[in-house]
Order: C-alpha cells, then sequence, then structure tokens
C-alpha cells in the first residue's frame, strides 16, 4: 500500500519489542525488530484476509450492551509453495460504540505460525474484551514473516529476515458476528435527520426491519431500507437478518434540531426627557442567523438583530432568531414603556371682578399634586407664579396660562383661566331737574337722562336706596343729596351730581325751540303728536302739543314691546315740544310710539325703510 512507512514510526515506538507470540501453545521468546521503510515492505507472499473474534455458536450471538471477551482469529492467505514458520503483525485497536463514536484506541500486536503453503491458515492471537454492539477495527497494519528456513521462528523476526519479507495494510474489520455500524445525522428545522447503516459480519445478504421509540417515527415506506432518512428526533432500531437467519438488533439515536435561543435585549422606559428618540434592543448579531422583529412600528430596521425602538406607545417586541443552516427559530421579548403621556391640568374656574365681587380676587389653578410643578404666564397680579392655585387679582381682564410638568418623566401640559374684570365706574348721570318753587310746583322732580338701560339703578340719597325708575318725583325741597346711577352687572356706581347739572335736553333726542318764534297760541284742550316723515330711514321729528305743561315721555317700541328708543323724558312746556331724534337703519320695521303726559296717553305707528 501506499502509506508511508514513517507514520507507523510516529505513531509507534521506532522500536518496539515483539510481543509473545502463541503458536501450537508454543510461547516464543522476545526479540527486538527495527522496522525497515515502508517502500521496503512490498511483498505480496502472504496476504492478511479477515479478523474474527467468532462466539459459541454459528451467529456469534452476544447479549447486546454485555460485556464480551473472545480470542482474535486472523486467517493469512499463503500464496507461495512453502510453509512460513511465523507471521506478526503490529496496529492499533480501534473500538467504536454503535454511534460511531470511539470507546478506545489501543496498540495491538502479535506473532504466530506456522502458515501452510498455497494455502489460508486461521491463527489465534489475543484476548480482546469489548461490549456487545460495539465495531472493532485494526488499522494501520504492519505485517511481517519468516521465510521457508524450519529454524525461521517468532524469536527470529529481525531487521534482516524482515527485509523483504513484509507489507502494510489500511485497516481491517473484525468480525464480532452480525453488527452494525451507523452515520447519523441529526435532525434540523428544514429537514429530518439521516442513518447511514452498514452492516457488518455474518454472512451476506442481509434484510432489516426498523422500529422507533422517544419520539422517532419511521419515515413512511422505509421501514425495511437499509438506510433510513428524514427522520425526526428520537431512538431508532434496526433488526438485522443474514443469509444464515442471524439476526442483530442495534438501535442509534438522531438527534433534535439544534435550539436557537434569541435574545431581545434590555427593557427601557421612554419620557418626556429620558430617551426622547428611543433606544438600541436585542443584541450583536451573529453570523449564520437573520433576525425579524414584531411588530415593526416605531423601529428603524425590522430586520436587524438590535434596531432602534422608539414607539410612541408601551409595545412587546418579538424577535425571531432563524438559523440559515438548519431553519431552526428561537423568539424572545422586550417591553418599551412608554411614559409620555401629558398631565391632566386644570387651570380652576373662570371668576369675574367687579365692584361687588371678588374685589380682591379670588383663586385660581388646582390643589398640588406631589412630583409636578407649575409655572403661571403672564405672573401679573398673582400671588405666586409657582404655585399650583395663586390669588389671581388683576386689574384687567386676564387670560392666565397653567404650565404643569412632571418632574419624573418631563412631560408638561396647559391650560387656561379667563378673569373677567369690569369695574369701569359708570359716568355721572345726565339728569332733568325740576325745582319746587313759591309760584310754581310745592314738590319737585328728578328725571334721569342717562345713561339708561335694564343694567342700572338710580339714587337720589347718594346710595341709601335705589330704584330702576328714571323718574323721582314729589321731591320736597332739599331732600335731594347726591344723585348716582350704579351699573347692576358689575356693582359699580357713578359719582354724585347734584341739582345744579340739571340739563333738560336729551342725547337721545334734541328739543327744537326758536328764540324768535313768536309766543305759541294757546293750545286746544287735547294732546296732539305728529310724526314725520313717515315712513321715515334713519331721522325722525316728533311734534307735540298739549295745551297745558307737565310731566311727560316718549318713547318708542317694536311690535315685540321692546323698547327701541326713549325719545324723552321729563317736564314737557305747554304749548308746541317738538323732538327730533336718529334711529340706526334696520330692515323694513313697524314701530310704534307711545306719548305719556301726566294722565294722558297717545299712540302711533312708525315704519322705518332701509334705504
Amino acid at each position: 500500500m501506499s502509506r508511508p512507512f514513517t507514520h507507523l514510526i510516529s505513531k509507534y515506538l521506532p522500536v518496539l519489542l515483539l510481543a509473545v507470540c502463541l503458536f501450537s501453545s508454543q510461547a516464543f521468546s522476545q526479540t527486538t525488530t527495527t522496522f525497515p521503510a515502508a517502500s521496503s515492505c512490498t511483498s505480496k507472499d502472504l496476504t492478511l484476509t479477515s479478523a474474527t473474534l467468532p462466539g459459541s455458536d454459528i451467529c456469534n450471538t452476544c447479549t447486546p450492551g454485555s460485556s464480551t471477551t473472545r480470542t482474535l482469529h486472523l486467517s493469512i492467505y499463503n500464496k507461495t509453495g512453502s510453509t512460513r514458520t511465523s507471521f506478526a503483525f503490529w496496529g492499533t485497536l480501534v473500538i467504536r460504540n454503535s454511534n460511531g463514536t470511539i470507546s478506545s484506541s489501543t496498540p495491538i500486536q502479535g506473532c504466530g505460525g506456522p502458515v501452510v503453503s498455497s494455502d489460508t491458515t486461521t491463527l489465534t492471537f489475543n484476548q480482546i474484551t469489548y461490549t456487545c454492539g460495539q465495531s472493532l477495527t485494526i488499522k494501520d497494519l504492519f505485517l511481517a514473516w519468516t521465510d521457508a528456513s524450519p529454524k525461521s521462528t517468532c524469536a527470529s523476526l529481525n531487521s534482516a529476515t524482515i527485509n523483504p519479507k513484509c507489507g502494510t495494510l489500511d485497516s481491517i474489520q473484525i468480525n464480532t458476528g452480525l453488527n452494525a455500524g451507523f452515520n447519523v445525522s441529526s435532525a434540523t428545522c428544514n429537514a429530518g435527520g439521516s442513518i447511514d447503516m452498514t452492516p457488518t459480519g455474518g454472512k451476506p445478504p442481509y434484510t432489516y426491519s426498523w422500529t422507533a421509540s422517544n419520539g422517532g417515527v419511521i419515515p413512511s415506506g422505509q421501514s425495511t431500507h437499509q438506510d433510513l432518512s428524514g427522520c425526526v428526533a428520537g431512538t431508532y432500531t434496526v433488526l438485522i437478518t443474514d443469509a444464515l437467519n442471524c439476526t442483530a438488533s442495534r438501535n442509534t439515536t438522531v438527534g433534535a434540531p439544534v435550539t436557537v435561543t434569541a435574545n431581545a435585549g434590555t427593557g427601557f422606559t421612554k419620557t418626556c426627557n429620558s430617551n426622547t428618540s428611543g433606544k438600541q434592543i436585542g443584541v450583536a448579531s451573529e453570523s449564520g442567523f437573520t433576525y425579524s422583529w414584531s411588530p415593526t412600528t416605531g423601529l428603524d430596521n425590522a430586520n436587524i438583530s438590535n434596531p432602534t425602538a422608539n414607539p410612541a406607545v408601551t409595545t412587546i417586541y418579538t424577535v425571531t432568531k432563524t438559523s440559515t443552516a438548519s431553519g431552526c427559530s428561537g423568539t424572545a421579548d422586550v417591553t418599551i414603556t412608554v411614559n409620555s403621556t401629558p398631565p391632566v391640568v386644570s387651570a380652576g374656574d373662570a371668576f369675574t371682578k367687579n365692584c361687588t365681587s371678588n374685589t380682591n380676587g379670588k383663586q385660581i389653578g388646582e390643589t398640588a399634586v406631589s412630583g409636578f410643578t407649575y409655572s403661571w404666564s403672564p405672573t401679573t397680579d398673582l400671588s405666586s407664579a409657582s404655585a399650583s392655585n395663586p390669588t389671581a387679582n388683576p386689574s384687567t381682564t386676564t387670560t392666565y396660562t397653567l404650565t404643569k410638568t412632571n418632574t419624573t418623566t418631563g412631560c408638561s401640559n396647559t391650560a387656561a383661566v379667563i378673569v373677567t374684570v369690569t369695574t369701569t365706574t359708570p359716568a355721572a348721570p345726565a339728569i332733568c331737574v325740576v325745582q319746587p318753587s313759591l309760584c310754581g310746583p310745592t314738590t319737585g322732580s328728578v328725571t334721569i337722562n342717562s345713561p339708561l338701560g335694564s343694567d342700572y339703578q338710580y339714587s337720589i340719597d347718594n346710595g341709601t336706596t335705589w330704584q330702576a325708575g328714571t323718574l323721582f318725583n314729589n321731591l320736597v325741597a332739599g331732600s335731594v343729596t347726591g344723585i348716582k346711577v350704579k351699573q347692576l352687572s358689575t356693582g359699580c356706581f357713578s359719582s354724585a351730581v347734584n341739582c345744579d347739572a340739571s340739563n333738560c335736553s336729551q342725547s337721545g333726542a334734541r328739543l327744537i325751540t326758536d328764540a324768535s318764534a313768536p309766543e305759541p297760541t294757546q293750545p286746544s284742550g287735547q294732546i296732539t303728536l305728529k310724526a314725520f316723515p313717515n315712513p321715515f330711514s334713519s331721522m325722525v321729528k316728533f311734534e307735540v302739543t298739549t295745551p297745558e305743561g307737565g310731566k311727560g315721555s316718549l318713547e318708542v317700541f317694536n311690535l315685540l314691546g321692546q323698547k327701541v328708543k326713549n325719545v324723552f323724558q321729563g317736564s314737557m312746556l305747554r304749548g308746541v315740544n317738538t323732538f327730533q331724534i336718529n334711529l340706526p337703519l334696520m330692515r323694513s320695521a313697524q314701530l310704534v310710539y307711545v306719548l305719556r303726559v301726566g294722565d294722558k296717553i297717545v299712540t302711533g305707528k312708525l315704519l322705518q325703510l332701509n334705504q
């Protein structure tokens, strides 16, 4: 063979002690032998044809798993015409388990003889102990034999007699009876495993019968095959039968797919001031694997091992790690907690500050909550700009905005509240005073000409008492101490005026007089009222003729009974009184005017056109 002999020298000691050889129950003495070069060991005179460990029956049966000791038998074919007195071998005995793993590897050698001419001679050598079901091989063999001289024996083997009477052999299988060797590949997630079974020993041909256990399943149609493919993880047992009807049961295991362990990394919390742009999850990638994340929302890349996660809400991400070789996958989860919810904030209830209500302001905002800070804008007229509920006392209407911030998350929210300030003092009233006199009426009157409306009350005793009506009559001399007006919606009242401020004209109507006009004629006993032009656009004039002077009023109403204009209220002069007013333009409207003088009432209709 071509294997360099130096391989044998490096594997074994350069100088080997020749073992005691057994020959016809006679022991040979030891001698030291130096191996020649491998290139010199090319003799084909003798050939090692078989190696067996025969048992007690034809099938060489043994109990699987039991320890067994048997004697090694080697068969040597001598093709020459002369008997060789001795045959020796050196090598390595390799014992393998049924799954192919090596149980032991030890040196072995022996010597025996004679070897008859032109025939095969079986010689007995060492005793070998092994476990039933294991396979045995002698490998890296060096073979040697003597010449035909009857004086040549095992003891006489030396470099001179060996060379060139020697040969080499890669390996020889020891027949221990019917057996089998296995070459097994584990299952993967893409495909099942496989079992390549090689029968040994016994006498071919062989038949097979497979069974499975521990999760194994015989693939469909393969129960009588020599080899199996597409096997799931489990134990597989084959019953082998040879031509002599000898049987041997051997088993092996198909491993499960390699578990893929995924790692989703460490979770984190995203707030308004921490991890605001997200953070990496997962771990560094490994070659031979692909990665996939679910859900993909908030990830910068869903197909890498360690993407940046920046979700808007709390999210559980799952990574699937897949082996490109086996197709097997593993998953892992990581939770990203998002705590960026704006806090609930209240700026409090709006209020109105006027001359009688909340004159010193009022609290706004909310009760303070631990873990939050507060800030107000603007800060003007607040008792504190950083309190949750300061007192607001502005001098003008103000909108205050409260910012509430979570000190843990940094998240803020705002709310606003309006403080309405209505403290404007009404203007001093315009009045028309009729004074009592010795030659006139014994009592006087005060008529309020402005301001007018349902939002006002009036006082002639400097605010001691108030009334809604604008006419105070039957007043005795000295009874008016101060005339004031109060606005009901604000509670504010005007400065006081006295009777010297009397002005009996009215801003809403103009009394038209002509100093050069002749003294009016004595009117008849009937009160008359003319309005012109009628219909009118914006300006209308009223002409009132009364036979005698007295307290009176002239008012304009719409058809719903709502007052549109107070034209005049005060003392009417005897004779002709003319008033002119300007009414805002309205869409075509029908109006009613009402004149009261004393206990007399005169009414009429007006039509205003929008031109």
